[in-house]
């Protein structure tokens, strides 16, 4: 399947920030992810104080994997 975006290149922002809400976002339907018709980004900004340490922990270390994955190939 397709990788995880990474939140460190602008041009992959709204499919991050768009997975980490249906990863670590509450919800039912698909409505309640993206509030007041605002963009991914957005809803992830508003939404990241509310994140658990634990979320915010899986998304640094998936952006470390990234990283450590550049540092390898450079």
């Amino acid at each position: 399947g397709p990788s995880v975006p990474r939140r460190d290149r602008e041009n992959d922002k709204e499919r991050y920030c768009r997975l980490m809400l249906i990863l670590f976002k509450p919800w039912k339907e698909p409505a309640n992810l993206l509030e007041d018709s605002l963009t991914w980004q957005d809803t992830f900004e508003r939404y990241h104080p509310s994140f658990s340490e634990l979320a915010l922990e899986v998304m640094n270390n998936l952006q470390l994997l990234h990283e450590c994955k550049d540092s390898r190939n450079d």
